[in-house]
């Protein structure tokens, strides 16, 4: 672990807060409890009695960390520009510690609320806020833009390959299901924080396999019949059928 300056520190020759997480990464393979990097630390330093926890909270982008100063400046995840970037490091997952991945974990931010209070919060995908603007147009409108849509979707190259998909589907077969799951007709579990009753919509035939992106091959499902979908065996039946 190289010295980053001059400076004489209690623990080695760097911030503690950044020796944990080498720590984290280097000997445990990037996911660790604090209790685990705690005993190495102790380990190597007999006199350490810093709080390991916090010296890894203070580098976890989706903990509350306005504690320190440099965490007190508006920023995202994304922003590798930023002069307090290195401390966007961890990601919290239970009580494991494991590196943080923009690509795995999302993309979170530092923001001031209205009452001036620190906080942090995940930022939407652009495919998330793509579906928030479609849902807020009508019904009619949404459905002059689906029959000029290519039903076949484009795919997209990141870490992995995925299907890009039409926010337009999501957003009409959410509005027809009206909060209630279309396989079991149970109401949605719980609300999203905007009151929106939470569904996930799936593609009847997969996309993988041949399916088309449209709404008449979508359907609405509650998480766990989602889940049996993908997992188990459940037989779906068109419940989107064009007017």
């Amino acid at each position: 672990m190289a010295a980053k300056s001059s400076r004489t520190y209690k623990y080695g020759n760097q911030p503690i807060r950044i020796t944990t997480v080498q720590v984290l990464e280097e000997l445990f393979g990037g996911a660790a409890t604090a209790a685990q990097v705690d005993v190495y630390l102790r380990g190597l330093y007999p006199n350490y009695k810093d709080d390991t926890r916090l010296n890894l909270i203070v580098n976890t982008v989706n903990c509350n960390r306005s504690y320190w100063s440099f965490n007190k400046t508006a920023r995202r995840t994304d922003d590798l520009t930023h002069r307090h970037h290195e401390y966007d490091r961890l990601f919290k997952r239970g009580n494991i510690f494991e590196i943080y991945q923009p690509s795995v974990h999302g993309v979170w931010e530092i923001y001031k609320d209205l009452q001036g209070k620190w906080c942090y919060r995940q930022v939407k995908s652009e495919f998330e806020e793509a579906i928030e603007a479609a849902a807020k147009l009508s019904s009619t409108i949404r459905k002059q833009i689906l029959a000029t849509e290519s039903k076949t979707p484009k795919l997209t190259e990141v870490t992995t390959r995925v299907y890009k998909r039409s926010p337009y589907v999501v957003a009409e077969v959410l509005l027809r299901a009206n909060g209630r799951c279309q396989n079991c007709k149970l109401d949605a579990p719980f609300r999203r924080e905007d009151g929106t009753p939470f569904l996930e919509v799936h593609h009847i035939e997969w996309l993988s396999k041949g399916g088309d992106d449209s709404v008449e091959n979508a359907i609405a499902l509650c998480p766990n019949c989602h889940r049996q979908a993908h997992y188990g065996v459940l037989e779906l039946t068109t419940a989107n059928k064009q007017d």
